[in-house]
């Protein structure tokens, strides 16, 4: 075989080792560590390999350290009746503005449109009263009955009247973002049995109020401790409960 006929064929092979050789290195059977990823190591030819970077969590995060606790709807007060789900009358059921406030509260934590008002987050569990020897809690239930519905989340009946301590110890050790619907003289025990909270919330709830949120999100420190009113009806007051 002619010298020159050797020569190229030795130049062909050599060219095929260093593209497959090449190729081989830009596979997609490795990850390219951070430090590899440098200007220029991309082959040409295809997509740079990207590492995600997953941002750490927060502990400020709201969609997952924040509790909201409201207070049930209107209860009759001898002027207004109080009415069960299909209209009826019943002195344990919310009056037609409870109703009307529980309704209203759908587009409060679940906006149709827009987003959520600062501070509050959708909740992803619902917590109300169930029924024991200290209390029916069928209003604490009723009111966020049209928010579950929307939510396709099953409201959590398992705690009632008397069972505060354990109510806020089972939802803080549950992810996501947490409504408690409950009657006001308990409110302020759910209040307590958070440790750390800053500011210390009132030690009562008024009992003309029915109109405010309370809610705990997770610090560092502890739980910061905030209201807002929740403005969703004519009337609503947008003062806060004082002590």
């Amino acid at each position: 075989m002619p010298r020159s006929t050797l020569h190229r064929k030795a130049v062909s092979t050599i060219a095929a080792v260093a593209a497959t050789a090449l190729l081989a290195g830009c596979g997609a059977t490795t990850t390219p560590t951070p430090e590899a990823a440098t200007p220029g190591a991309q082959c040409a030819g295809t997509a740079p390999s990207v590492v995600p970077v997953v941002p750490p969590s927060t502990e400020n995060d709201t969609t997952s350290t924040m509790v909201m606790v409201i207070r049930h709807g209107e209860k009759p007060d001898g002027e207004e009746p109080g009415l069960d789900a299909t209209g009826n009358a019943d002195d344990s059921s919310m009056t037609k503005v409870g109703w009307d406030r529980a309704h209203a509260l759908v587009g409060l934590f679940d906006p149709a449109q827009g987003a959520l008002r600062p501070g509050l987050a959708r909740p992803t569990a619902i917590y109300a009263a169930g029924a024991n020897e200290d209390g029916e809690g069928q209003r604490t239930r009723e009111t966020v009955e049209p928010l579950s519905g929307r939510l396709g989340v099953t409201t959590d009946t398992r705690y009632g009247k008397g069972d505060e301590e354990e109510l806020v110890e089972h939802v803080l050790s549950q992810p996501g973002p947490t409504l408690i619907s409950w009657a006001h003289g308990e409110i302020p025990a759910i209040a307590e049995a958070f440790p750390s909270v800053t500011p210390t919330p009132p030690s009562e709830w008024q009992e003309d109020r029915f109109d405010v949120i309370w809610t705990f999100t997770k610090t560092p420190d502890g739980w910061h401790f905030a209201q807002l009113p929740e403005l969703v009806l004519p009337g609503d007051k947008p003062d806060i409960i004082e002590d």
